[in-house]
């Protein structure tokens, strides 16, 4: 039985933010039997200046996040929102830096995401920066020549995987990050996260359930 969990996905993006913690207790719960790929949607294509005017609705966007997740947002992340010169965010490096580490079961790009998440939405850092990252991926035990090689590989496959995340979300029928797709036996359903910012058990027992339907198939 082939069964994986897919994720369309931007480090941009607070709501995605939000399901650290779920994707955790998802990993936990099937103890390394249920893999999970990484697709980067690319909220921010392009370097986007965010205008003063748009940030408060940031502020208030990641205060309701933080409300309904449990996930913390850090004044010095809030402080850089509200006062720095010039916001700019851009997807492609940080989104780049996550796919360089995918593996058979997204362990790997799942830590890098993490790291990555923290270093925005904690420490404000510039998560555009490529010296960044690469500090970021030291941290996680990677020689900085070993990330470069494998960023510059994912960098060239970027432009084809973001292609695909928008196939994939197309054909479930999903729209927006993130968003959680089961494939199993080939065929591809949308699951329903919303309701696991506060309780996880229904998105697992959703899982679940089509594990077990995708079982009795294959028997």
């Amino acid at each position: 039985m082939s069964i994986r969990l897919h994720m369309i996905f931007d480090p941009l993006c607070g709501w995605c933010y939000a399901v650290s913690p779920l994707l955790k207790r998802v990993q936990a719960h099937f103890l390394g039997k249920l893999p999970l790929v990484f697709h980067p949607g690319l909220l921010f294509d392009q370097p986007n200046i965010i205008p003063p005017s748009y940030r408060e609705h940031i502020i208030a966007a990641d205060q309701h996040i933080a409300t309904l997740s449990g996930v913390t947002f850090g004044n010095t992340y809030l402080d850089r929102v509200r006062n720095i010169g010039e916001l700019s965010y851009y997807s492609v490096p940080s989104a780049t830096a996550v796919m360089s580490q995918a593996d058979a079961s997204g362990s790997a790009a799942l830590r890098m995401l993490e790291k990555i998440q923290h270093a925005h939405y904690i420490d404000a850092a510039d998560i555009s920066d490529f010296q960044v990252l690469s500090q970021l991926a030291m941290g996680l035990g990677l020689s900085a020549s070993d990330f470069e090689a494998a960023y510059t590989r994912a960098k060239a496959d970027l432009p084809a995987l973001a292609q695909m995340a928008h196939r994939l979300l197309r054909q479930a029928g999903a729209q927006g990050f993130p968003s959680f797709v089961l494939e199993s036996q080939g065929k591809f359903q949308r699951l329903n996260h919303s309701v696991a910012y506060q309780d996880s058990t229904r998105f697992i027992a959703e899982i679940e359930q089509a594990r077990e339907i995708a079982e009795l198939a294959a028997s």
